[in-house]
């Protein structure tokens, strides 16, 4: 938190220049905006925000397909000593 005397030397020293809006006000406002997706939830929280707005892209897997199999340790050691297999 920053004093009113401190933040007047920081005007004096850098300008009158925008700084960093950290109020509790512009913190709600942001929570309206659409684009906005919370941080912490509960797993049923969760499970209602997903509901009501849809999965973000940023909690989506890289890929929704199972991984590929292996084979048995059998498997994987024939095909190393037997390659035309």
């Amino acid at each position: 938190m920053e004093t009113r005397q401190q933040r007047r030397i920081r005007e004096i020293v850098d300008g009158p220049g925008e700084s960093a809006d950290t109020s509790l006000q512009r913190q709600a406002e942001q929570h309206t905006d659409e684009s906005y997706v919370p941080r912490t939830l509960t797993p049923h929280e969760w499970e209602q925000w997903y509901a009501e707005h849809g999965v973000p892209p940023a909690h989506r897997k890289a890929s929704d397909a199972p991984p590929p199999r292996r084979g048995s340790l059998w498997q994987r050691a024939l095909a190393r000593w037997l390659p035309g297999r």
